[in-house]
C-alpha cells in the first residue's frame, strides 16, 4: 500500500510527538523523586533496587546466569536478601565486551559509550536507552542547578570522544539555559593556549576539567601574562575526572580566585556524585544504590567506615549493574548536610589501585598530593614522585626544589604523615607539561614518574 505525502508528514509528526511525550514522562519521574525527604528516598530506593535485580536477572546475559531467579524474587520482599547477590567487578566488564551486560534489545540503544578508564585499559562498554540518558541529563541539570543558571558561560575541557561525559554535560548546562564554551581534551586544535583565549574571549564564568588541567591552564594563562584570577571571568571551577585533595582545591581557589566543586562518576554508572552550594560531595541517590564495602572481605561497612564503594544502577535499563566494585576508596557520612539535601555525603579517598607502601604504612596518591601541593608557594605548581624504600623521592621546579622552606615543610609533613623520609630532585618541567599536555584525562597519575636529577 502506497503512503501519500500527506500520510507520510503525518506519520513524522507523530512520532515527534510521542518523543516529546516520552521525556516529558521522564522529566516529571525525576522531579517526582528529586522532591523525596529522607525517608521517602529510602522507601523509592528499596522499591527501585528490587525492579532492577529483576529486571538484571530476566535480560542481562552476565546476570542471567550469576543470579538466580529465587534470589531476585528475595530482594523484592527482604532487602536484606540484596547482600547475597554478587558482586560485579571491572574485570566482568571487560570479559563482558561488547554486548554481554546489554539488558534490552540494541534497536533501544540510543548510545554506545566506551572507556579504558582507570583500570587496566581493557575496554568496557556502557549503553543507555533514550531514557536511561535523558534522565541522567536531567538529574545532572538539577544538581548543577545549585551553583548554575542561565547566565553562567561554561568552559566544558573534558573528553568527548566515546565516553559521554562531555556531551551529558553539554545537555544539563543546554536545560539550564548555560552558554556553553566546548573546549574538549588534548585535541590538536585546540591546546591550552588556545583554551586560554577560548576563556578570555567568551567571559567563561566557569570551567569543568580535571583539577590537573587547571593547574596546566593556570601556568599557561601566567606565561601569556595574564593573572588568572585578575584577567579571567572564571569564578567556578568544577573537577571532573580525577579526585582532588584539599591542598589542590585550595590552591586552584587562589591562583584562579573561584569556588572549587568536585564532581564524580564513570562511562559505565554515569554521574554518581554532585556538590552541593557547601561544596560538599553528596551521592546521586535519586538514580544509584550505594554501599561502602571491606575490600578484603566484602562485608558491608556502616556509614562512618571508610572502605570500597559498590554502586547499583537504579535507573539504567539499558546496562543494569549489581553490586558494582568501583575500585575507590570512600567514606559515607552519617550526619546530614547543613545544606538541608535529603542526599547523604561522600568523601573520596583515592583508588584503591593508587595505594602505595610508604614509610611504615601506605598511603594514596591523593594524601601524598595534598602533602606536596600544600607546600608549594609559587608556580608552576607540578611535582613528581617516586617511591625508594622507605623514602619519597619528589621532583619539584627547579625553584621550588632550591627553595630549602619547601622542602623542609614537605619532609616535616611527609614523615608525621607517614613516617616517610624524603629526598628531593628538580623536575624536567618541559617534559612533565608536554605529558599533561597530551593526555585527554591528564590526572595526578601523571606525576607518578621519575623524579629527575637529585639536589645535593
Amino acid at each position: 500500500m502506497t503512503t501519500t505525502p500527506t500520510e507520510h508528514r503525518a506519520t513524522r509528526t507523530k512520532r515527534l510527538h510521542d518523543v516529546l511525550a516520552a521525556r516529558r514522562r521522564v522529566a516529571h519521574r525525576v522531579a517526582e523523586v528529586a522532591s523525596l525527604d529522607r525517608e521517602g528516598l529510602g522507601r523509592w530506593a528499596e522499591s527501585a533496587l528490587a525492579r532492577t535485580v529483576a529486571h538484571a536477572q530476566r535480560n542481562s546475559p552476565l546476570y542471567s546466569a550469576r543470579v538466580p531467579e529465587n534470589l531476585a524474587k528475595a530482594v523484592a520482599t527482604d532487602p536484606e536478601a540484596f547482600r547475597s547477590v554478587p558482586f560485579t567487578t571491572r574485570r566482568d566488564l571487560a570479559a563482558a565486551y561488547p554486548l554481554g551486560l546489554l539488558a534490552v534489545p540494541l534497536r533501544e540503544v540510543t548510545r554506545f559509550d566506551e572507556s579504558s578508564g582507570t583500570g587496566d585499559g581493557s575496554s568496557i562498554a556502557a549503553f543507555f536507552t533514550a531514557d536511561d540518558w535523558i534522565e541522567n541529563n536531567l538529574i545532572v541539570a538539577h544538581l548543577l542547578s545549585a551553583v548554575l543558571d542561565g547566565g553562567d558561560v561554561v568552559a566544558v575541557a573534558v573528553p568527548y570522544e566515546l565516553a559521554g561525559v562531555g556531551q551529558d554535560l553539554d545537555r544539563a548546562l543546554e536545560l539550564l539555559g548555560c552558554t556553553i564554551v566546548p573546549l574538549g581534551a588534548a585535541s590538536p586544535d585546540c591546546p591550552p593556549e588556545r583554551m586560554v583565549r577560548a576563556l578570555r574571549r567568551s567571559g567563561a564564568t566557569t570551567l569543568i576539567c580535571s583539577g590537573t588541567r587547571a593547574l596546566l591552564l593556570g601556568e599557561v594563562a601566567r606565561r601569556g601574562g595574564l593573572d588568572p584570577a585578575r584577567d579571567l571571568a572564571v569564578d567556578k571551577i568544577l573537577t571532573a575526572g580525577e579526585g582532588a585533595s584539599p591542598a589542590k582545591k585550595a590552591l586552584l581557589a587562589r591562583e584562579w580566585g573561584a569556588s572549587v566543586y568536585s564532581m564524580f562518576g564513570m562511562t559505565e554508572t554515569n554521574t554518581l556524585a554532585m556538590f552541593c552550594p557547601r561544596q560538599d560531595l553528596h551521592l546521586v541517590e535519586t538514580r544509584t544504590y550505594f554501599e561502602i564495602v571491606d575490600p578484603a572481605t566484602g562485608e558491608r561497612l556502616p556509614d562512618g567506615q571508610t572502605g570500597e564503594l559498590a554502586v547499583t544502577t537504579l535507573a539504567g535499563r539499558a546496562m543494569p549493574l549489581l553490586r558494582y566494585r568501583t575500585g575507590d576508596t570512600c567514606r559515607i557520612e552519617p550526619e546530614p548536610c547543613p545544606c538541608g539535601s535529603p542526599l547523604r555525603r561522600l568523601r573520596h579517598r583515592g583508588r584503591l589501585g593508587d595505594r602505595i607502601a610508604v614509610g611504615r604504612g601506605w598511603a594514596s596518591q591523593l594524601e601524598i598530593e595534598d602533602v606536596v601541593l600544600g607546600a608549594l608557594t609559587r608556580p608552576p605548581y607540578f611535582f613528581a614522585f617516586d617511591v625508594d624504600g622507605p623514602d619519597l623521592d619528589i621532583a619539584l621546579p627547579p625553584e621550588s626544589a632550591a627553595d630549602g622552606r619547601i622542602r623542609d615543610a614537605i619532609a616535616a609533613e611527609a614523615e608525621r604523615r607517614f613516617e616517610a623520609g624524603t629526598r628531593f630532585g628538580v623536575l624536567d618541567v618541559p617534559a612533565f607539561e608536554h605529558a599533561l599536555r597530551t593526555s585527554a584525562k591528564p590526572t595526578m597519575r601523571n606525576f607518578l614518574r621519575p623524579p629527575g636529577r637529585r639536589t645535593p
